[in-house]
């Protein structure tokens, strides 16, 4: 049944309109790329454009299963809005129906970026030949897919408002239309002939005539396309099947057309008359019984039959059709499928705030292309519905299915492994709590919704190991951070990987740390304290293990937050080979690495940010010691760092003044060139002394300071 409903239903291209351009003067003085990349979504699977009025020039959808333009070049051009207008770049190849996701509809790439200034382009996507620097492009007719020509331009998410785009408001969706009038060419048998009948038919059009084989169309300013008066075309080798003929639209009115069309008209062996060819003429088109001339306008398709007995056309029916049979709206014309979506019990549960609203689904064939298919999460209750209007036509077990599942908060995980079950459930295999993908004991963090989810629990199990498994840029995410306690025996590890543009209006990225954190770098962002003692930027209290982890976001403490620390604002437990270079911007108690300590161990570790000035101690490495000794070993802060007075030297490592046995003498403040030479041998010599596995490298391409790595 399922291969019947969507059978040649594959993800469609579809049709918009063009994107008015400027007629100012085109100067091209090249512009500087910007560092945003150009976000197109190609193929929204919808009709656009009125197909009761056949003269809109917006029909319909191509029709075409997108893996039939996966041989087929596609460009991008753009230009600036404003005047004087310039081309800022042309003819750049694009990738079309990629695997990857972009928005949640077919990916567009290329290899394009905004100009810097937050200057507005329009964009233009095109098939074809290269587009001259005026936007002229080349149209030829011709029955090869190749010829069927599709111009798309930026819109909004209807598809129907055109949008220009910037560097920080990027166009995130491309409508297509095409270029060409399609002609579906057959010949049909007079019923009174003898039983030796016509089989094929060439017809042949006269150069100077109102067909022609090629013209030119404006990308820019669109318009129909120029003749070229010496071309001709031919319908070779018509037969009883529909042959596809996709002809310039140079707008002409062939059912008006004066003068003699055809120049040559051959039925089997027999080649017609002048006399013949002069009264051919072509009748008006039919469409569910309105009548409409024939016209050669951009997005129009046409049946043309010839009617034709042993030795001449008897007569010529015209048909107007869409393009592509759904209808000519904004609406589905057609019920889609809906798919149950199941774990496979892994943990994740599919209702409440954790229902699925779309869910891209990516089929691989045998030959290794990737198709995308689009559903989305039904809204009325049903948490675990899925809509599709376009779907594999064989979902039986052992394709290679995986998805991309999103929530109303956006991308929650990526790549998930997809069983089908069975023609109308999903099932989704190792998929954990907070939409993480279960690898053995490890849930991995692959995208910042995970991360945020995590961040926020309150109910995290004991005995967890996460681990990050690529860049994780908080910056896009929708939800606010709340931090919670991480547990006693979970483990996350960051596998060196970064966090990017962390914005807590909280204490730290954790409340209470139980439970042992390494191997990440906090790259960018602010934490800001709220209604509490401590603020740091990993965690406000340690009471478990930190391990290299690097800080450069900024501390923000709230107006009466006493203690601050670049890593944790109380430690109680083991920080080892971590490295703050987050300034720390408030506090009355401050420390490069923590704020306040009551015992614990820290180990072969460096601050390198700005301690806050007006704070009563600042201390290098703790700011504040209470009633139970700490051990501080080998660990370093930049010279100036944890100095109230610029001009008098006299940093300390513990800012209260306490002297104590544990802290050795080696931990001092030092200069950069020192804190990146020598004191590298006495960091790596106090974490091997301490049974460590990291040891301190320099990596200039990641970090100007030193940072600690797995030892081999």
């Amino acid at each position: 049944m399922l291969k019947q409903i969507y059978k040649n239903m594959t993800v469609f291209l579809i049709v918009g309109m063009a994107v008015a351009c400027s007629s100012d003067t085109l100067d091209n003085v090249p512009l500087t790329e910007g560092d945003e990349p150009i976000q197109l979504n190609g193929a929204m699977t919808r009709t656009l454009g009125d197909a009761s009025d056949p003269g809109d020039g917006l029909l319909i959808t191509t029709g075409n299963p997108l893996a039939a333009y996966s041989g087929i070049t596609f460009r991008l051009a753009a230009r600036t809005v404003e005047s004087p207008v310039s081309n800022y770049f042309i003819n750049s190849s694009i990738g079309i129906g990629d695997a990857g996701d972009m928005g949640g509809r077919n990916k567009i790439t290329g290899n394009v970026y905004y100009p810097l200034g937050k200057k507005a382009i329009n964009l233009y996507a095109y098939t074809g030949a290269t587009a001259a620097a005026n936007g002229n492009i080349t149209l030829n007719a011709g029955t090869a897919r190749t010829n069927d020509y599709l111009l798309g331009t930026g819109t909004d998410v209807n598809g129907t408002t055109s949008k220009s785009g910037k560097s920080d408001d990027p166009i995130e969706y491309i409508t297509f239309k095409h270029l060409m009038t399609r002609v579906d060419v057959k010949i049909q048998v007079d019923g009174d002939v003898e039983v030796t009948k016509p089989i094929t038919m060439n017809m042949r059009f006269l150069q100077s005539g109102p067909i022609v084989n090629r013209g030119t169309y404006n990308i820019f300013n669109g318009g129909n396309a120029t003749n070229n008066a010496s071309a001709q075309y031919q319908f070779t080798n018509i037969g009883t099947t529909a042959q596809t003929h996709y002809l310039v639209a140079n707008g002409t009115n062939l059912t008006t057309y004066a003068n003699q069309i055809v120049s040559y008209l051959k039925i089997d062996d027999y080649v017609a008359t002048e006399d013949d060819l002069k009264a051919l003429t072509f009748s008006r088109a039919n469409k569910g019984g309105v009548e409409t001339d024939f016209i050669l306008s951009p997005g129009l398709a046409y049946d043309l039959t010839f009617v034709i007995n042993r030795l001449k056309i008897v007569d010529i029916q015209l048909t107007l059709k869409d393009w592509d049979p759904k209808p000519g709206s904004t609406e589905w014309g057609y019920n889609p499928k809906t798919i149950t979506l199941e774990n496979d019990g892994s943990g994740y549960s599919f209702s409440g705030e954790n229902q699925i609203t779309q869910m891209v689904l990516k089929y691989k064939d045998t030959d290794d292309k990737v198709y995308q298919y689009i559903g989305n999460g039904k809204m009325d209750g049903s948490d675990n519905k899925i809509d599709f209007v376009t779907l594999p036509a064989d979902l039986s077990a052992g394709k290679s299915l995986t998805a991309d599942l999103y929530t109303k908060d956006g991308l929650l995980v990526d790549g998930i492994t997809i069983n089908p079950s069975s023609g109308d459930v999903l099932q989704v295999l190792n998929l954990g709590q907070y939409g993480m993908k279960i690898n053995g004991d490890v849930l991995e963090i692959s995208t910042p919704l995970q991360f945020a989810l995590m961040l926020n629990s309150w109910s995290k199990p004991d005995n967890q190991k996460y681990g990050i498994t690529n860049t994780i840029d908080m910056g896009g995410v929708t939800i606010k951070l709340i931090p919670q306690n991480f547990p006693s025996g979970s483990v996350l590890d960051g596998n060196g990987n970064e966090i990017l543009n962390v914005e807590i209006d909280g204490n730290g990225m954790f409340n209470q740390n139980h439970g042992t954190l390494k191997n990440f770098r906090i790259v960018s962002g602010v934490i800001k304290g709220t209604t509490s003692t401590y603020i740091g930027s990993v965690c406000r209290e340690n009471y478990g293990t930190i391990e290299a982890v690097v800080n450069q976001a900024n501390i923000q403490p709230t107006p009466g937050q006493a203690n601050a620390g670049g890593i944790a604002g109380f430690n109680n437990n083991n920080i080892t080979a971590c490295v703050n270079s987050g300034n720390i911007l408030g506090g009355t108690k401050v420390g490069g690495i923590v704020g306040s300590a009551a015992g614990g161990n820290i180990i072969a570790c460096v601050n390198t940010g700005m301690l806050y000035k007006d704070a009563e101690y600042i201390g290098g490495i703790i700011g504040n010691l209470t009633n139970t000794y700490p051990v501080v070993k080998s660990s370093f802060w930049l010279t100036g760092t944890a100095r109230k007075n610029q001009e008098v030297s006299d940093e300390l490592a513990i800012g209260n003044g306490l002297v104590v046995d544990g802290v050795d003498a080696i931990s001092a403040d030092l200069a950069e060139s020192s804190i990146r030479g020598e004191a590298m041998n006495l960091l790596n010599t106090a974490l091997t002394n301490a049974g460590s596995p990291w040891k301190f490298v320099m990596n200039p391409a990641i970090s100007s300071w030193p940072m600690a790595v797995l030892n081999p």
